[in-house]
């Protein structure tokens, strides 16, 4: 059989048989056909194989000390000889078909349409987000995928997802045992969750200094999903901290993100983008309400200055995430500085997200020639390592400041190895973590609104408004260019947030 072997873990390759096989299989689901065509993971229809096949294979790594590795065994395909599969292979892309993705799972569902996603903040598992499926897989760190056990025939459905980013296609002819490997930019996640499949609720609120509000527009989703606050139908939904708005006008995120009747639950991820000083007005009732939705199993990514949610006061305050440092922290700007990635885990233990994080980048051309992370405008407000972090902190650093870079403050002092991502998972000691917070200490492009002399990697996230960023109306005036390496660092970490939680230190697999 052939088997992709995901080169971002340390572990054993399994293929798992969660249910018994049945006999020879056969499709047509009579969907649109075509190479990569593409059909809504909402459209209608039924998938039923001639005589049924019951048995679902999983094909991926297993983390060293898994429990069932020992009960893994690999299963005949009923329509084979011995040792022989039928299979799909590919790599599946960002929307806009830039960027493969890691740990992104594909499948083959037993039917059509496909389950309901449930919607806002929930503590799902990975497994209870997919419907039946023949076999599954998931996306080694340069988006390259084998899904086995795939029944043969027509227009069989294989479906991509991660978290709730979900995209059906229609495989025009499965030829059975051997590979049916698919054109390549034909596998996406969708642009859109109307027509062209399934999207998460993003909350963002925008910020006089970074703009997440443009990163997802030039990562490939439709205009049409950003909406004011709450209401609309679309998926990317806009807060005003002090900077970017939309026409009409979005809520002020202080009074209807959080503040009074704080939102956060509805959203399945929320974006929080640096607004140039400590966010304001924020009291330790906001605090609460953000670790409520952390421990809910929201996702919160929050650049630079929000680090005022985490110190110096409030419920996370006491939670030894970091040794944080308040003010602007900034260095020899506009840069670049470099950063490394972290693949280990702070008691020596492999990190095999970091692992692939490392190899992604370096796949993406984010890496420069010492494989290290270029990055303009980053800050110093947070140490996770020893010996300046806190002692048993439960936070993973993902990139940390290279040795060599310097603060201004005090001048021209190493910042030992700055934190510029970490996370941790919600609730802390929880068996199961259902959230995932990350700080960030550097931005989307990287500072003020114009392009840097003899910079060919800085851009714009708006026009330029005198030295400052200062925002502009979103999306409409987003400045669309290719990401920049640390915008492709920022799009892993999305993806990652957006995802079926995998716990710290455990090595990615198929759905069962």
């Amino acid at each position: 059989m052939a088997r992709e072997l995901s080169d971002c873990v340390r572990g054993a390759l399994i293929v798992a048989v969660v249910a018994g096989c049945g006999n020879k299989q056969a499709s047509d689901f009579g969907g649109r056909p075509g190479s990569g065509g593409a059909d809504s993971g909402n459209s209608g229809g039924l998938y039923i194989p001639g005589n049924g096949n019951s048995g679902n294979i999983v094909i991926g790594m297993m983390g060293n000390g898994d429990a069932d590795a020992s009960s893994d065994a690999e299963a005949a395909d009923p329509n084979c000889a011995p040792g022989i599969h039928t299979t799909v292979s590919g790599v599946v892309y960002d929307p806009g078909l830039q960027d493969p993705l890691f740990n992104i799972t594909v499948f083959a569902p037993k039917s059509l349409p496909l389950n309901v996603l449930p919607k806002g903040a929930s503590c799902n598992t990975c497994d209870s987000l997919f419907p039946p499926f023949y076999g599954s897989a998931v996306t080694d760190s340069h988006g390259h995928f084998i899904l086995p056990n795939v029944p043969p025939g027509a227009n069989v459905p294989v479906v991509v997802q991660t978290g709730k980013w979900r995209k059906t296609f229609m495989i025009p002819n499965v030829t059975k045992c051997v590979d049916n490997p698919q054109p390549d930019k034909t596998l996406r996640l969708p642009k859109n969750g109307t027509k062209d499949g399934d999207l998460p609720d993003i909350a963002i609120s925008t910020g006089h200094s970074d703009s997440l509000e443009c990163l997802l527009l030039r990562i490939g989703v439709d205009p049409t999903e950003w909406t004011p606050g709450p209401g609309g139908m679309g998926h990317i939904h806009i807060f005003v901290g002090n900077g970017a708005d939309t026409m009409p006008a979005s809520p002020a995120s202080s009074q209807s993100l959080w503040g009074p009747n704080p939102s956060f639950k509805a959203y399945d991820v929320t974006l929080l983008s640096c607004e140039g000083g400590e966010t304001r007005p924020l009291g330790n009732p906001d605090r609460q309400a953000l670790l409520d939705y952390a421990n809910a199993g929201g996702r919160v990514f929050a650049s630079h200055f929000h680090y005022f949610w985490f110190a110096p006061q409030g419920p996370w305050a006491t939670m030894n995430l970091a040794t944080w440092y308040r003010d602007q922290q900034g260095f020899n700007d506009p840069g670049p500085s470099v950063a490394n990635v972290y693949t280990t885990r702070l008691n020596g233990t492999p990190f095999p997200e970091g692992v692939a994080l490392q190899q992604w980048l370096g796949f993406v051309g984010a890496l420069d020639g010492n494989g290290q992370l270029p990055i303009y405008y980053p800050r110093h407000n947070a140490d996770v390592l020893p010996p300046v972090g806190p002692a048993a902190t439960p936070s993973q650093p993902w990139i940390v400041l290279d040795k060599s870079v310097m603060s201004f403050a005090p001048p021209m002092v190493a910042v030992a190895n700055g934190a510029q991502y970490f996370s941790v998972d919600t609730p802390l000691g929880a068996a199961q973590p259902c959230g995932r917070v990350v700080y960030s200490d550097l931005h989307v492009s990287g500072g003020p609104g114009s392009t840097e002399p003899g910079s060919t990697i800085f851009m714009p996230d708006y026009p330029a408004i005198g030295n400052a960023m200062g925002g502009g109306v979103v999306p409409t005036e987003c400045a669309m260019h290719p990401l920049t390496p640390q915008e492709k660092a920022l799009e892993f970490m999305i993806f990652d947030l957006s995802s079926c939680l995998i716990p710290i230190g455990q090595a990615t697999r198929p759905p069962r």
